[in-house]
């Protein structure tokens, strides 16, 4: 069975772009069964971390959705204490993680990695 990650680098430069994303992400995960996907996951990274200051209502409906459904939803630790966005993340229940430790996980665990 498959894995892949969805990394969202856009953000509010580019909100189509990361709304395209997240979208894809849910209907994988929707199909997950028929597509033998064992995982799908997001992960937010530069721009797609600044997502979560000030979110569309879109962005903000599909991270919830997401999230609500048990899609892992992760952001870049670094990058999150940078921004001082830590809380808001946690209040989403994204999950904070050093970008390096999630892109090797990715490679040592077979993650097809699909950026937006």
């Amino acid at each position: 069975m498959g894995k892949v990650a969805i990394v969202i680098l856009s953000g509010a430069d580019n909100p189509g772009r990361a709304t395209a994303g997240l979208h894809v992400a849910k209907r994988m995960y929707d199909a997950r069964e028929e597509n033998q996907l064992e995982a799908v996951e997001v992960f937010l990274f530069t721009q797609g971390v600044r997502l979560l200051a000030d979110p569309s209502k879109e962005i903000d409906g599909l991270l919830h959705q997401l999230i609500d459904d048990g899609i892992v939803v992760g952001a870049c630790t670094n990058q999150l204490n940078q921004w001082n966005l830590a809380t808001t993340a946690d209040a989403y229940g994204v999950q904070a993680e050093f970008a390096r430790d999630a892109f090797s996980r990715y490679a040592r665990d077979g993650y097809t990695v699909i950026t937006f």
